[in-house]
């Protein structure tokens, strides 16, 4: 009875500790899930941020091109606007330089059909030459000729020096006209590349000068030596922020007199500042 207590305890004490190494490995188990599930919550946390990150790159991105696209659309139309000016130019280029060189050609002609005449008439004079030593062979018979022949011949020498003459005024008169044309391909092309108007669209930045708001009237130091004309339309700009519209009613060389718009804008600022951006329209 004893053993059998004994081996019953025996058995008790195994199980015993079967049961605690059961139970410490489901613990050690355990401990270990619980690392590995705060491992992968701690990358889920770290992908949300970077998916949140990408999203606002992304959105930066898609922003940064929206803006470029309305740059490039912009530049497009300005150079559009250009293209259509130089073509303009160049075409009205093309027919003054067509002009000049028909006159040029005609001259040209002139100039050799006066040539041919005078060949023409040197040999007249060669032959009146020729002529002359023949009556002069015969003087005895021809006496009574020669006088006249003396005349014909000085009056074929003043024709050929009244030609030479014509000549050389043709001569002048091309150096003339080509010196003119020079003169015009020089100032068409200062005109195409300096062109001494203003566009639509352009700014002038002027000094401010003097404003009377009870009349509406605004003095400016700019005139027709910057491309102001009368009843031009500008829209007043101080720092990038509109202020008001003026008309130009008279201008001078290097000033003008304005009136200001009403109803557009805040004219008072005027008296505010300095200088003054024109944006012509």
């Amino acid at each position: 009875m004893l053993k059998l207590s004994f081996l019953l305890n025996i058995i008790a004490l195994l199980l015993g500790m079967v049961c605690a190494w059961v139970i410490f490995s489901n613990q050690s188990q355990a401990d270990s899930l619980r690392k590995e599930i705060s491992k992968v919550s701690l990358k889920t946390k770290d992908l949300r941020t970077a998916v949140e990150e990408a999203k606002k790159g992304q959105l930066d991105k898609l922003a940064r091109e929206k803006r470029k696209n309305a740059e490039l659309e912009e530049t497009e139309e300005i150079s559009v606007k250009e293209i259509a000016d130089l073509s303009r130019n160049r075409d009205e280029m093309k027919v003054i330089l067509s002009e000049n060189e028909k006159k040029i050609e005609k001259i040209a002609a002139n100039i050799q059909k006066t040539k041919v005449n005078l060949a023409g008439i040197s040999k007249e004079i060669e032959a009146s030459n020729n002529a002359f030593t023949n009556l002069a062979s015969a003087i005895p018979i021809l006496q009574s000729n020669v006088t006249s022949l003396e005349k014909q011949i000085l009056a074929e020498e003043e024709r050929k020096r009244d030609l030479e003459e014509l000549i050389l005024t043709y001569d002048q008169e091309t150096d003339i006209l080509m010196h003119h044309y020079d003169l015009t391909l020089s100032a068409l092309q200062k005109d195409f590349y300096e062109h001494p108007w203003l566009e639509r669209g352009e700014r002038v930045t002027v000094a401010f000068s003097q404003v009377d708001l009870d009349s509406g009237i605004l003095m400016l130091p700019v005139g027709k030596n910057h491309g102001i004309e009368k009843r031009m339309r500008f829209s007043v700009r101080a720092k990038g922020k509109p202020i008001c519209q003026i008309r130009v009613k008279e201008v001078a060389f290097d000033h003008c007199v304005a009136m200001i718009i009403p109803l557009r804008g805040t004219p008072t600022q005027l008296l505010e500042i300095k200088y003054l951006d024109l944006i012509y329209l």
